[in-house]
């Protein structure tokens, strides 16, 4: 009876002690603003114990603050690894969880994304961002939301679907691309018009969408609004420079980075010339390498104009208002814009 009682005794005291170092261990292990400084640059010390079942009342806040930014590919493996034993397996791992990854996405095994739960959309969402997944894992992505929504082909995905999907679609075949309503594609388009790396067979069955009557219709008459909404899906076109000069003012800034050299080389100087302050900004150098004497005068010549036009403050409007009007086509509708934009033109 006394050792029972004595072993009772040492058995409490041991849980009290094993809770107090836990408690002890998750006050030092803070996710503060401080790792946002490094901006995804994180050593294994700095990561060391944040994802673990002694920090598990952290665990989101660490996840939203370690893949807030692009991290080497070690760390994030790390990351994930440090996840995966918290839950003991992937197909355990809340899908709150998944939702929160951001960069840590990108360290998940190709073999593990079959085993992860993706009944909430937003789960998909979460995975359809450019996380600069290898093909492997793409591929193994998309297998896995097919067996999730095996009740529903190509032809059956919404414009939700689409925009959730995102850089999934760089893994879908021609075949399934061809089979996406184009009604459905054009109110995704503004979610899509930025697929950065996607093969391109891929950018050219979506041009192909684009152009569908159903869709934005034939190149030649569209519109900065328009161009806005479809971005780098012109690289698919069989030439860029069936779109009207003026149109290219709605080329936005993050539609560029993710344009091919080859496109840039096909638009002509007269179509650049009109391009935003922002867009020819973000040009990288490899881009600008990539330009011809006459086409490199006209980014300058942007750039020139604007210079001047910057001090009189009125360069705003012509380097934001197409990509702000495009912002609102998709939340409002097309017949409220385009009379937002015949009253906002100046009366003569």
């Amino acid at each position: 009876m006394i050792n029972s009682e004595f072993d009772l005794r040492e058995s409490v005291h041991h849980e009290l002690m094993t809770i107090k170092m836990h408690k002890n261990a998750a006050e030092r292990l803070s996710c503060d603003e401080s790792l946002l400084a490094k901006k995804g640059k994180f050593s294994r010390a700095d990561i060391s114990d944040l994802i673990s079942v002694v920090n598990e009342s952290q665990i989101k806040k660490c996840l939203v603050v370690l893949g807030k930014n692009q991290l080497e590919q070690e760390i994030a493996e790390l990351l994930w690894n440090d996840l995966v034993k918290v839950y003991k397996t992937a197909d355990d791992i809340p899908e709150d969880k998944l939702q929160s990854l951001g960069w840590i996405a990108m360290g998940i095994p190709a073999r593990d994304f079959m085993n992860l739960s993706l009944t909430d959309i937003e789960t998909i969402a979460a995975f359809g961002q450019w996380r600069n997944f290898s093909r492997e894992q793409l591929t193994s992505l998309k297998q896995a939301i097919d067996y999730q929504w095996s009740y529903k082909g190509p032809s059956d995905l919404s414009s939700y679907d689409l925009s959730a999907l995102g850089h999934v679609l760089c893994a879908f075949n021609t075949t399934q691309l061809a089979a996406i309503q184009p009604i459905a594609f054009k109110e995704a388009a503004t979610d899509i018009s930025n697929l950065i790396n996607c093969p391109k067979e891929v950018i050219r069955q979506l041009a192909t969408l684009a152009t569908s009557s159903e869709a934005f219709g034939d190149p030649s008459e569209w519109t900065a609004i328009q161009v806005a909404l479809i971005g780098c899906v012109i690289a698919g076109l069989d030439s860029v420079q069936q779109i009207h000069a003026e149109a290219f003012e709605g080329l936005s800034a993050s539609s560029m980075k993710c344009l091919p050299s080859h496109t840039l080389q096909a638009i002509s100087a007269d179509q650049l010339s009109h391009l935003s302050l922002s867009a020819v900004n973000a040009l990288t150098p490899a881009q600008r390498s990539s330009l011809d004497l006459e086409q490199t005068k006209a980014i300058q010549g942007t750039v020139k104009t604007f210079g001047s036009v910057l001090r009189s403050g009125s360069s705003f409007v012509r380097a934001n208002h197409w990509s702000i009007y495009a912002a609102m086509v998709v939340h409002f509708g097309w017949s409220t814009i385009l009379l937002f934009v015949h009253q906002s033109r100046p009366r003569q």
